[in-house]
């Protein structure tokens, strides 16, 4: 039999090896958001200067301006970043994203297809100012 001493130490090492591993986690965390990697980031836009997307015509949220980051995905689905009330969307149905400096819009393999200033898109395609992005019912307005 083992004596309840080895036991005790042996938790006590335990307990010490993952104290160290805590101070570990907190110490790499601390240093990854203090790096100057961190603050050399691309400068923020403020958000009136972002390209966004102008809901101009659906059942719900007409008017709502939806920012742009480098990627956005448009649905049903609640995962998708611009969720819309619409039961002619699928739920993953299109997607808006960064490109070489412009935005492209792709669709997702949805049912009823994304339409872009009234024509069916089966490719990715650039986006241009006052560009027209239909989804269902909703029409959305590209601006950058």
């Amino acid at each position: 039999m083992i004596p309840n001493v080895v036991f005790i130490t042996l938790r006590y090492v335990f307990l010490g090896l993952l104290f160290l591993f805590l101070i570990l986690v907190v110490r790499a965390i601390y240093r990854d958001i203090n790096s100057p990697q961190a603050a050399a980031k691309a400068p923020r836009r403020r958000k009136r200067d972002m390209p966004h997307l102008l809901v101009i015509a659906a059942d719900r949220n007409l008017g709502a301006k939806y920012y742009l980051p480098e990627e956005v995905s448009i649905g049903r689905a609640g995962s998708c970043q611009i969720v819309i009330d619409d039961t002619y969307a699928s739920q993953q149905h299109a997607r808006v994203y960064e490109s070489n400096g412009g935005f492209m819009v792709e669709d997702l393999g949805s049912t009823n297809g994304t339409y872009v200033n009234g024509r069916k898109i089966s490719y990715p395609l650039e986006l241009r100012p006052g560009d027209r992005i239909k989804i269902g019912k909703t029409v959305f307005e590209f601006r950058p």
